[in-house]
């Protein structure tokens, strides 16, 4: 019954379609048939009058299409820009809680990054969604290294992507950069050992510190 009804459905908007092209065929072949029988002066006249009027609704109409594709853009966008802020938000509270007291218990970010991916679904462009399961999968190994850190800053140039910003002049490396305490010192590693982990990286800063504190002087 329901495959009757769509071809009902089918032949009916065909059938529509049909009658509006041959009715217009008609309308364009009865002008032209009664611009051949009078004067080529007015026929003249009436072509350019109709050329105009044809000229300015094509106009108007393109103008208010793209008006509404603005219109509809900006409130995307304005929507994107809430969605993601709200996830940077929520990721920087963690990435800056990393030195937190021993013992505190661990946010359960499930719930949120549940309620994340289903709004990225609706709302973000396929480079994000395919930025965001890189980057949450391989978080899931569970093995803070440098690849976490540039999943990371893929997830964001496409995130700023999204939001129409330009990433040219970001160079590889620039998340390192402005959110780690030693980030040239991480990217230097990383550049000799693309599998260093955090960890490794944060032992070297300590002992880079304890260093530069005995190199003090006393007193």
């Amino acid at each position: 019954m329901q495959r009757f009804r769509s071809v009902l459905l089918g032949i009916a908007g065909a059938a529509f379609f049909g009658a509006f092209f041959a009715g217009l065929g008609w309308l364009v072949y009865s002008f032209f048939q009664y611009l051949a029988a009078i004067p080529k002066e007015l026929g003249a006249a009436l072509v350019a009058a109709a050329a105009t009027v044809l000229v300015a609704t094509i106009t108007v109409m393109v103008g208010r299409y793209y008006e509404r594709r603005k219109e509809l853009d900006a409130l995307y966008r304005e929507k994107k820009t809430e969605i993601y802020d709200q996830f940077l938000q929520e990721f920087f509270s963690i990435f800056w809680s990393a030195g937190k007291v021993e013992g505190e218990p661990e946010k359960d970010l499930v719930p949120f990054l549940r309620e994340f991916t289903r709004t990225l679904l609706l709302w973000s462009g396929p480079e994000v969604i395919e930025a965001f399961g890189a980057w949450k999968d391989y978080l899931a190994k569970g093995t803070p290294d440098a690849e976490s850190i540039f999943k990371t800053e893929a997830l964001l140039l496409a995130i700023r992507s999204d939001l129409r910003h330009s990433n040219k002049g970001l160079k590889r490396g620039f998340f390192a950069r402005l959110f780690m305490k030693e980030g040239e010192l991480f990217l230097a590693m990383a550049s000799k050992n693309p599998k260093v982990t955090l960890e490794a990286v944060a032992e070297i800063e300590k002992l880079l510190k304890a260093r530069s504190e005995l190199q003090q002087p006393k007193g």
